[in-house]
This record gives structure tokens, sequence and C-alpha cells, in this order.
């Protein structure tokens, strides 16, 4: 347990930081900014998922590709199930997004396509692996990825990470922020999963602001450290532990964590 100290500090330099980035305008170059645009569910969780998994790299790239990818439907709850395999494979050939090439983003794809022909919607499909794991959430995680590597017949190297490898699984704790959470940034799409329950996103943001605050020690970022990490933003915050995490991520990438630090210190 961290110091009640400690936490009345991490709070008040959080809520801050939240009363200034927690805004849609700082969304430009996140990822969750491509959902906005879809006024339907089942497409907002198709966008989403698609945009958390290919949320990795320089933040101009990584949109550039995104961009490229959903930019193939207008409702792609729909026109997914109209494609094939092959019809993947012809519309991303040359695709590449670092070490990603399209081939393995078209069998995704062809994965996801196969999992709203057996469920209807993702929701359905989370919902299902989620009662199998009793609630369990990086049980449902691994369960639901096993199965979308089944449909794909492929083993989805790096795009879709693997709960049980023991890495943090930033991209997939991002896109379960966006659908269960609600508020200016968040879209709250699933109400069977509770706020209350999710694990940080950790990036490196997230983990220099716990650093810096002496939160947390130097360590790994991997999954043991989320869910460190996660239990100290549940003391933080305990309803709602991811509260802070737009918000602090956006303060770093704009480079100001140490400005806004250093002002605390001074009394500014």
């Amino acid at each position: 347990m961290i110091n009640k100290s400690k936490i009345e500090t991490a709070r008040y330099i959080f809520e801050k930081v939240y009363s200034q980035y927690h805004h849609k305008k700082f969304a430009m170059n996140d990822p969750v900014q491509w959902i906005y645009s879809y006024p339907n569910k089942k497409d907002k969780e198709i966008v989403g998922l698609i945009s958390a998994l290919l949320a990795f790299g320089n933040a101009k790239s990584f949109n550039n590709k995104i961009k490229k990818v959903i930019s193939l439907w207008r409702y792609p709850s729909k026109e997914l199930l109209n494609w094939s395999k092959k019809d993947f494979q012809w519309a991303l050939a040359g695709f590449q997004h670092r070490f990603v090439h399209g081939k393995i983003v078209a069998n995704f794809l062809y994965g996801l396509r196969r999992t709203l022909e057996e469920y209807g919607t993702i929701s359905f499909c989370i919902l299902n692996h989620y009662k199998k794991s009793s609630g369990n959430l990086w049980y449902t995680l691994q369960s639901f990825t096993d199965e979308l590597r089944k449909l794909a017949d492929c083993p989805l190297h790096f795009l879709v990470p693997m709960p049980n490898n023991g890495g943090a699984c930033k991209r997939l704790w991002l896109y379960l922020r966006w659908m269960v959470r609600k508020d200016e940034i968040d879209l709250g799409c699933w109400e069977f999963i509770k706020p209350q329950q999710l694990i940080i996103p950790l990036d490196t943001h997230i983990y220099q602001w716990a650093v810096s605050l002496r939160l947390i020690s130097d360590r790994s970022l991997n999954a043991k450290t989320a869910m460190i990490l996660t239990e100290i933003f549940r003391q933080i915050c305990p309803e709602d532990p991811l509260r802070y995490d737009f918000s602090l991520c956006q303060a770093g990438m704009l480079g100001m964590r140490d400005k806004i630090l250093y002002d605390e210190r001074k009394g500014k």
C-alpha cells in the first residue's frame, strides 16, 4: 500500500491534469478519434478494435495506417461480411506498419469477419468469453484472442497480443477502456464490464508519471507492473481507476509532465 500522503498528492496533481487535458480536442492524435465518426455501436466496436491493435509506434504513422484500413468500408459491420480472405489480402497488398505486413492484417480481418458471423457482434463474443472466464478479464482477453487466432487460421504475430505471455497488453486494455468507460473521451458501449474492473493500458507515459511521483519503483513494463499500477490507481480513484489514463498520456505526449511536476513542487 502507498502511504496516504502520496495518494493524496497524486490525486491532486492528476485532477489538475484531468481538468486541463481530458477533452476531445486532445483526441485529434489519439487512436480513439477514429471511432467518433460512427453512430452505429457495431461499427464503433469494429473500428475501435482495428484502431487499438494498430496503435503502436509513432502516432502520426499509426493514425495514417488506421485510416487506410478503416477507409476500406463505410459501414464495416455490414460490409466486412461480404469480403473473402482473398479480398482482404488484395486490398492490403503492400500494406506495412513497422514489422506488421498486410497479410497479417488481412488474416486478422478475416478472423474478425468470421467472429462477426459466429457471434453477430464483438461485444457478444467478448461477453461469451467473459462469462466462461467467470469475470476475470485477463482470462477473457486470452480466450478471446485465442479464438480470434483460430478463426483467422493465423498466429497474428504481434498484431494481436497474447495475455498469457506476460506482457502488459496495452492495446487490448486500451480497447476495453474505450468500450467500457463512458465520458467525453470513452464510448461506454459495454455495460457488462464495470470501469473498476479495468487494468491500466500501461505505456511509458503512465509509467513515467508513476515513477516521478514515487508511486512505483523502476521495473519492467509487463503484466505484473500493469496490475500493480492499477491497484495504485484504484487507491486514488476506487470507482474508476482509469479516470486519468487519457489526460496523463496526452500531457506526457505533449512533453508537459516535467513542467507540471516542477510547477507543483514550486507551489505554482
